[in-house]
């Protein structure tokens, strides 16, 4: 059920932005649905991002994993998956930080992938609480169940800014392409002639 829950959620940031072209836009602006951030507002979402990566990170630092009492095994897929996630975060972080002294779409878009790679690595590592969970046995259960509801709150958060973010990227890459249309470099015009 939580991994189903992480795929719609991953497939809806994928699908929405297909839907928003659908209407046209105005000249020269970016499809509806999408809309790029101005440089306070961006500068104001990349710190509110960062602020929150700070947050999950706290909570997931509060995952006791080897107090659930596991067998060696259980425990090695979980500690795996639990480092997967911070290591996540730091490179979002890493990412919020390199964005925030420069704007580039390249970066944009290693932020992007880090904000789906970190949502995974929670996904995974809900779907092994649970199943801890589901388990049962030595007191791990509520243990469990308690430590996976934190972790679906940090991937609602997640999607939220990953959707906001998303939208921005989308908007600057169409402002992008449709300057380099215009200049003449962009992916309609033919190739030069000798």
């Amino acid at each position: 059920m939580i991994r189903k829950l992480g795929m719609t959620a991953f497939a809806l940031l994928i699908v929405l932005p297909m839907f928003s072209e659908t209407r046209q836009p105005a000249e020269g602006q970016p499809p509806l649905g999408l809309r790029l951030m101005n440089n306070s507002e961006f500068a104001l979402f990349l710190a509110r991002l960062d602020t929150a990566a700070i947050r999950w990170e706290a909570q997931l630092k509060s995952v006791d994993v080897k107090s659930l009492s596991l067998d060696s095994h259980d425990s090695v897929e979980l500690g795996r998956r639990y480092s997967l996630c911070l290591q996540s975060l730091d490179n979002t972080r890493e990412e919020i930080q390199r964005l925030s002294q420069k704007q580039t779409l390249r970066i944009d878009l290693l932020l992007l992938v880090d904000l789906n790679d970190l949502a995974r690595s929670l996904d995974g590592f809900d779907w092994d609480l649970a199943n801890v969970a589901n388990a049962g046995g030595n007191g791990s259960n509520e243990k469990s169940l308690g430590y996976v509801k934190e972790i679906l709150g940090i991937d609602t958060a997640l999607a939220l800014h990953t959707a906001e973010f998303q939208n921005h990227v989308f908007a600057f890459a169409k402002v992008i392409d449709a300057q380099l249309e215009e200049a003449g470099k962009g992916p309609g015009t033919p190739p030069a002639q000798e």
